[in-house]
């Protein structure tokens, strides 16, 4: 009996029944054994699929991690540079001023 898309061989010629059922019979097992590899692989392919997606899922918090790591350190960077600026405008005032005392000193 064939569901329609089962192909059976058909016997050789002059060969018996016995034969022809033997020749069905190894072709349902190599059908048999050719489906139940395909739907391993498939089930091997849609865990890893889900194990390829667990991996993209953790690659992208570790990049909204990094993300917002660097936005952290360019803000303490912008903060550093603040700081910079001010030791730089102090340290600017403070040689003007040595360069007037110097100039005074000329002068007296």
């Amino acid at each position: 009996m064939t569901d329609g898309n089962e192909i059976v061989p058909a016997p050789s010629p002059g060969g018996s029944e016995e034969s022809a059922t033997g020749a069905r019979a190894k072709w349902q097992k190599m059908m048999t054994d050719l489906e139940q590899e395909r739907d391993e692989l498939r089930v091997r392919l849609h865990l890893a699929r889900k194990e390829a997606h667990d991996e993209l899922d953790k690659l992208d918090e570790r990049i909204a991690e990094l993300r917002t790591r660097a936005h952290a350190a360019r803000g303490e960077a912008d903060e550093a540079m603040d700081d910079i600026g001010d030791a730089a405008r102090d340290l600017w005032s403070e040689i003007r001023e040595g360069f007037q005392r110097v100039r005074k000193s000329f002068s007296d």
